[in-house]
């Protein structure tokens, strides 16, 4: 652990940061690694705290980023017509995006980064336990330099929102891709800071006011009217790089990179609306399992229709070619 942190501090000494200054960005960079090292151990020891921790709704999900029947770290594989050589996960943590890549075949070597030493730790022992063939090492994503014309999968998977400097990312992507190499996001596109909008929390206040109060309990026995919107103060306090930047990146992807594939994959309001409360949607209730289906179909026809925005979206994409 002592080496990690020891080149963790080393590499946020040289960063710049844009919004902050350097004294600030690093006490920042550092506590943001230890609140998702700390993370990782509670989703694994919580249950159902937010709404993609849900079996069923998560199963609904994965079902709208399907690509040809498929999900895409299978899919990636017929794409690039063959493994992986060599793929890299941005924001890595404890390697799970990775290890999916490995068990579908996608890639012959695994690489990782993350800014959390801890992640980083249960990431090599994952590799290990596997035998997956690769590495995983502690960095800054903001200031990253990667190798040109290496990788033929890079990859995301709700990381890429907490990253600061999307056109830097960005711009690296595009330089260590190979020529047929891939892209993709998985990640949260919503509103900057969670700034959520006055449409979601009126359309989730409502939603709510429909179930059953047995379903809307809080785990400390108080019923839930709404999701409030959080101030910045409040976000950053609990996690200071937290969608620092989430609604640009649908935009930048689109201007670094050609689309390959789009898929909206919703969460404008269940992300809301589950949060604190999914551990009651219980997969045996049947009256609890119609409820996930008629919010999820709600969100969907409002997002079809362009009613609603989706704050989730599948991003496969491309080096441009100049």
């Amino acid at each position: 652990m002592r080496k990690y942190l020891g080149r963790l501090k080393r590499l946020v000494k040289r960063a710049a940061a844009a919004v902050v200054p350097a004294r600030t960005y690093e006490e920042q960079l550092l506590r943001e690694g230890v609140k998702w090292g700390n993370e990782t151990q509670t989703e694994r020891a919580e249950r159902w705290v937010n709404w993609l921790q849900h079996p069923l709704i998560l199963e609904r999900y994965i079902n709208k980023g399907l690509i040809d029947g498929q999900p895409w770290e299978q899919w990636v594989k017929t794409a690039l017509g063959g493994p992986a050589v060599k793929s890299l996960e941005l924001g890595c943590g404890p390697v799970s995006g990775s290890i999916r890549i490995f068990n579908a075949g996608s890639s012959s070597y695994l690489e990782g980064l993350d800014v959390s030493p801890e992640a980083v730790e249960q990431g090599e022992r994952y590799f290990a336990s596997v035998g997956a063939p690769g590495k995983v090492w502690v960095g800054d994503v903001n200031e990253v330099q990667l190798p040109e014309n290496t990788y033929d999968l890079i990859f995301s998977c709700h990381s890429f929102h907490h990253f600061l400097k999307l056109e830097h990312v960005m711009e690296q992507v595009q330089r260590a891709l190979t020529p047929r190499g891939l892209f993709i996001l998985d990640e949260f596109t919503g509103p900057t800071q969670f700034q959520w909008t006055d449409q979601q929390l009126e359309l989730v206040r409502a939603l709510l006011a429909l179930l059953p109060e047995r379903l809307r309990l809080y785990p400390w026995q108080v019923r839930k009217d709404c999701e409030p919107r959080p101030t910045v103060e409040q976000i950053v306090a609990v996690s200071p790089f937290e969608s620092i930047r989430s609604a640009e990146i649908y935009g930048l992807f689109k201007q670094y990179f050609e689309v390959v594939v789009e898929r909206p994959l919703g969460g404008t309001l269940q992300h809301l609306l589950y949060n604190s409360i999914a551990h009651n949607f219980l997969p045996e209730d049947a009256e609890a399992n119609r409820f996930i289906d008629c919010i999820e179909t709600i969100e969907t026809k409002l997002i079809e229709a362009g009613l609603l925005s989706s704050d989730f979206m599948l991003l496969v994409g491309k080096r441009r070619v100049a």
